[in-house]
């Protein structure tokens, strides 16, 4: 008897983490994913464990080639190649002291086999200073392309709220 209790034990286990990686690989978890890991790359902070350097290097591999921008001032916005987004991030880190980033009310759809889109609200804390502090909340949709196996973002754009 105890020994089925204990195969049946690990019957459960092993479905429950099947179901755990299954879920996980869904479309909608990975463009969830990809896409907090995209905003990650834009918040500084004092306690960060990654590098400027860091995060633009994966910030790349997070961005088609060619990419659109649709943002108010103070964002660029237009189409810009991998390159000018790394550029554009360290500067961006360079001339800050502190940027976090909350997002509230996110929504992942999957419109067609390797097109999706993560929608939410930004609120943005940036510090340029000692009682230098603003913040931005804005409607952020990114939408995104799967190539390969990885989905990777095509569109960002920002409206201010």
């Amino acid at each position: 008897m105890r020994a089925r209790l204990i195969i049946l034990g690990f019957v459960i286990l092993a479905l429950i983490g099947t179901s755990f990686l299954l879920w996980r690989s869904t479309p909608e978890q990975t463009v969830k994913r990809q896409a907090h890991r995209l905003l990650d790359c834009l918040e500084k902070g004092a306690l960060s464990g990654n590098t400027t350097t860091d995060k633009v290097e994966f910030l790349g591999e997070l961005l088609a080639h060619s990419f659109t921008v649709q943002a108010p001032y103070p964002v660029d916005s237009g189409t810009f190649d991998q390159t000018q987004a790394g550029r554009s991030l360290r500067d961006f880190h360079d001339s800050v002291m502190s940027c976090a980033i909350r997002r509230d009310k996110a929504l992942v759809k999957i419109e067609a086999e390797n097109i999706g889109s993560y929608q939410t609200v930004l609120s943005v804390e940036i510090s340029l200073g000692p009682r230098r502090q603003h913040h931005f909340k804005y409607n952020c949709l990114i939408e995104f392309i799967r190539s390969g196996d990885n989905w990777i973002a095509r569109e960002i754009i920002l409206n201010p709220i």
